[in-house]
């Protein structure tokens, strides 16, 4: 047998210091045990085994220098390259590290393997347990049954080494090198279709024939892991010269799937009948009415986003009305939120009482409140009296007429929901755009009305030259959306972390960057 055989170990001053004679002895054993055949058939993962005191990857994220061996083998036809387990475990710290940066709003260059949620971050076990989870989702993993993990190097241990869920472990659960989260999104639409061979084009600008009424479907949107920064739609970017969309880069509709009405509510509810009792937001159903200047696409891409940074287990659906989906269209789509206000109210009213979901909570932006706040006017005047119909309705960057709401129509619709949540920023320079055409705006300045949370958003540090990430705040900046996850756990805004202001008599809450 011809063998070549390369190793390559650390420099002598590493030797003198770090490597013991358990570590060197394995180093120089499996190449020679390799080439005698000895090891033949063997996994990665079996050769990794050799270490004997079974720590080698707990090795790795406590030593910032690990060892690191690279075996090359040629024998007659065959190759094979065996990479140590620690490098994998390395690259799934970093991983966990940018992820828990994102979550708590710190730099990584402060988190290390030995940083602890609680101790050192002062997260609670419900914010330390949620991590836990958004790790263990991203990198496929079955969440911990019995261990309780704080630790970020104990939490990239337990996702190297566990399998993934409904699968063999690969390389000794080895992370792909561009893990992609597929986010399924339930939708109902009053647009009418485009072009069924393309998702990105399925339902265009029109609305849908009479005879066709409301449409029902789900789309699948993957979502990069490592790529994906909180808050941000990853998109093509001209100035990169990238023309198409990269699933390994951006956020992608891969896939549009027509449902009948009884099909959709059936999946619907099997999807939130299949909720663990332990988890007491998985069983919720979250409707998000998008506003102005969108098409589907980008709508369904925003709805996968939100749930997705939300952390949301549950069901998102999203409720699509024909938006022109430009600039110029500001006129033509308040027609069309107007035409598009029965088909919600039916919509809601089907939800509550079909889909069989625990809490049901309503996400309106910018122009999709004319949809929202209209229907929930009706609904309030098909019903006398009784129960909340919603947990949160949550009505951001409302485009809407803030005397009608204030004065005629919150009375009318206040009992629907269990809490009411406007956000608005005094630096929304797309709704002051809107007062050209209209009345001062539900969302700027802000609105204050007994009852109704009111958010003032302008201590959020948005970027002024950036029109469509300031009137997006509420899914654009990581601030908001910990805001708003808050808010859909039922959480005070004391508990929230937000700052009481009074004007008028009246309290209101003041966002603030950490």
């Amino acid at each position: 047998m011809n063998c070549n055989t390369t190793i390559r170990l650390p420099r002598a001053s590493h030797l003198r210091t770090r490597l013991r004679p358990a570590q060197l002895i394995p180093a120089l054993l499996v190449p020679a045990l390799l080439c005698t055949g000895s090891l033949t058939g063997l996994s990665r993962a079996q050769v990794g085994q050799s270490d004997p005191t079974g720590s080698s990857a707990r090795r790795s994220l406590a030593d910032p220098e690990p060892v690191r061996s690279t075996i090359h083998i040629a024998s007659d036809s065959t190759a094979v390259s065996v990479e140590p387990i620690a490098r994998a475990v390395d690259r799934t710290l970093t991983a966990v590290i940018r992820m828990t940066a994102r979550y708590f709003g710190v730099p990584e260059d402060s988190l290390s393997a030995q940083t602890d949620l609680q101790a050192d971050l002062h997260a609670d076990p419900l914010d330390a347990w949620e991590l836990v989870a958004m790790v263990c989702q991203q990198h496929r993993r079955p969440l911990p049954e019995q261990q309780v993990l704080t630790r970020i190097g104990d939490i990239a241990d337990y996702i190297a080494k566990v399998p993934r869920s409904g699968a063999q472990a690969q390389g000794h659960g080895e992370p792909d090198e561009h893990p992609i989260h597929t986010q399924t999104v339930f939708y109902a639409t009053t647009r009418a279709v485009n072009d069924p061979g393309d998702p990105r084009d399925f339902y265009g600008t029109e609305r849908a024939p009479r005879a066709r009424g409301l449409q029902y479907g789900y789309c699948e949107v993957t979502i990069p892991v490592s790529a994906h920064e909180a808050g941000k739609l990853e998109s093509p970017n001209f100035f990169k010269l990238e023309f198409k969309p990269d699933p390994r880069k951006h956020i992608v509709l891969q896939k549009v799937e027509i449902l009948d009405r009884d099909s959709f509510l059936s999946s619907l509810h099997g999807k939130l009948a299949a909720a663990s009792d332990a988890d007491d937001w998985s069983a919720d159903a979250m409707v998000f009415i998008h506003g102005y200047n969108m098409s589907f696409a980008k709508a369904t891409r925003r709805t996968a986003q939100i749930a997705y940074d939300f952390g949301f287990p549950g069901a998102p659906v999203l409720f699509s009305w024909p938006s022109d989906g430009s600039l110029l269209g500001y006129v033509s789509d308040r027609e069309d939120a107007e035409w598009s206000v029965p088909y919600l109210r039916d919509m809601l009213t089907e939800l509550r009482d079909k889909a069989g979901a625990r809490r049901l909570h309503l996400v309106a932006h910018s122009m999709g409140n004319q949809v929202l706040i209209r229907a929930l006017r009706e609904l309030a005047w098909q019903r006398d009296g009784g129960e909340p119909l919603f947990a949160n309705v949550i009505l951001a960057a409302p485009d809407f007429d803030a005397r009608v709401f204030t004065e005629q129509i919150a009375p009318q619709v206040i009992g629907l929901a269990q809490r009411w949540t406007v956000y608005a920023s005094d630096k929304d320079v797309a709704l002051d755009a809107s007062r050209i055409l209209s009345a001062r705006r539900l969302g700027t300045p802000l609105s204050l009305i007994e009852g109704i949370d009111s958010i003032d958003a302008t201590g959020v540090d948005v970027a002024p030259w950036s029109v469509p990430e300031l009137h997006a705040y509420y899914a654009s900046k990581l601030r908001v959306v910990q805001d708003l996850v808050g808010v859909i756990k039922g959480l005070d805004p004391q508990q929230r972390g937000l700052t009481p202001r009074v004007r008028t008599g009246i309290r209101y809450w003041a966002l603030e960057s950490r």
